[in-house]
């Protein structure tokens, strides 16, 4: 009983709230006139006696389509949603060339979330998103001797383990100037903090040495496996570790390590096989087939891509 009264006080406050809405339409639609004002007062209040007798989003709704004026106002303000949707719309994919075709981010796949094919020349346009991973197909299909053009952007990080030392250390060293120096961390008229206080080498230990990369990577000659013989075990040994870089497989076969070539920030290739691009970014390769992406696990971040293939 007491739970059938709750769900009626809901069903009268969504009511009430749906019928002043109707009433605050009806009235934008009105001149502004004392008779419409009268008007208006004597709606609300007969909403509030709706309201209280218990009547029903249906009885609401009813009411609503019952007048005319308040009718077209419903219509109006929804007919100005959709033509400011379909605004917005055409002013991106005029400013960025594309048109809308997925939104998906997350997960383990790369996803395409524009894609545009021009009808004279028949090139094709996508925008996609590449986490750090593996092996990563697009869907995006290409051709022997197509030309494909790459611009990358984004950020991604290789040690993630790195980055939650340095937060670790961060706060042990907060928590302890706190206690020095008697800091209040509640208190708005002490303008002291702990940062204030660290010493050179408490700062020297919070900077990060593998930092956040663009789609370039990080030069192997700064940035050094944790062992050295790791170096070699690179999917591009020779390129930056972290770089972009991209394969064509069949769909559901990844790349081998001879079909991938290096992308980094900007970069042409020439398709030398049928097949489907892949992304992914350069790092150790792990020779157990159970966990192949086990170097991959503590990469975080993403890279966005403008993909333009280009038909022969």
């Amino acid at each position: 009983m007491k739970l059938r009264q709750e769900w009626v006080s809901r069903v009268q406050i969504v009511s009430g709230a749906l019928k002043l809405s109707a009433t605050i339409l009806r009235n934008m639609s009105a001149d502004e006139t004392g008779t419409d004002k009268r008007e208006t007062s004597g709606r609300l209040a007969e909403l509030k006696k709706t309201v209280a007798n218990g009547k029903t989003f249906a009885d609401v709704f009813d009411q609503v389509l019952s007048q005319p004026i308040r009718w077209l106002a419903l219509l109006g303000f929804l007919a100005a949603l959709c033509g400011l949707v379909i605004l917005v719309m055409f002013v991106f994919t005029r400013l960025f060339a594309v048109e809308p075709s997925e939104f998906q981010l997350g997960g383990t796949n790369s996803h395409i979330l524009f894609a545009k094919e021009q009808h004279q020349g028949g090139d094709r346009e996508y925008v996609a998103i590449v986490n750090p991973q593996g092996w990563q197909a697009t869907a995006i299909p290409v051709n022997s001797g197509e030309r494909v053009s790459f611009v990358a952007g984004g950020k991604i990080c290789l040690d993630l383990n790195e980055i939650s030392e340095m937060v670790r250390k961060k706060k042990s060293y907060e928590d302890e100037w706190e206690k020095k120096e008697g800091l209040r961390e509640n208190d708005p008229t002490d303008k002291r903090v702990p940062e204030d206080f660290f010493t050179e080498e408490e700062k020297k230990s919070l900077t990060v040495g593998r930092r956040w990369v663009d789609p370039d990577g990080y030069d192997l000659n700064v940035f050094e496996p944790r062992f050295r013989g790791r170096r070699d075990r690179y999917l591009l040994p020779d390129k930056q570790a972290g770089g972009l870089v991209g394969g064509v497989s069949q769909e559901s076969i990844e790349p081998e390590r001879s079909d991938a070539f290096f992308i980094g920030r900007k970069a042409e290739y020439t398709a030398t096989k049928d097949g489907t691009l892949w992304l992914t970014v350069n790092d150790v390769q792990y020779s157990d087939p159970n966990n192949k992406y086990l170097f991959y696990n503590d990469n975080i971040g993403s890279f966005w891509v403008r993909i333009v293939v280009k038909s022969r």
